[in-house]
């Protein structure tokens, strides 16, 4: 039986960047590893920068696609399409930052898809075709800074 691909879209009103670093934190601590996908290489050198320096005394442990990866990296950041990666097997997940338009899912067990409220790019109508699709469907809305509502 072939496992159904979840989706999980996430409405934010807050920066992205302040939304991954906090996601990030998470994942370290967990058995979880993941790929975060970029539009532009200039977007993800940003994103690598704001990652090694935004918390004080502290740095988020992440590489970016092309570094060496080694069994205890959890996170990598890439630009471009997500099918042209050479997936590690154990990374199930795809990060969508706001900036990238995905026209197909597949490869990854899950994505989390990141849009900003002001876009407006996701409604119920969007959800219900997307989950006779056979794809697990999860959808979230920011109400306030990093406080979430399932739609």
């Amino acid at each position: 039986m072939v496992s159904k691909i979840t989706l999980n879209f996430y409405s934010i009103s807050s920066n992205f960047n302040d939304v991954l670093l906090r996601l990030c934190n998470k994942i370290v601590y967990s058995e979880e590893s993941l790929y975060v996908n970029f539009n532009k290489s200039d977007t993800k050198k940003d994103v690598d920068k704001f990652l090694w320096v935004s918390q004080r005394n502290n740095f988020l442990p992440h590489k970016t696609h092309g570094e060496k990866i080694s069994k205890k990296d959890k996170i990598i950041l890439f630009d471009g399409c997500y099918k042209k990666l050479q997936r590690i097997e154990r990374f199930n997940t795809l990060i969508v930052s706001p900036c990238v338009k995905i026209k197909k899912f597949e490869i990854f067990k899950k994505f989390l898809i990141f849009s900003y409220a002001k876009q407006n790019l996701f409604d119920s109508k969007i959800k219900n075709d997307i989950s006779k699709n056979n794809f697990i469907v999860n959808w979230y809305q920011e109400l306030s800074p990093f406080k979430w509502k399932k739609i």
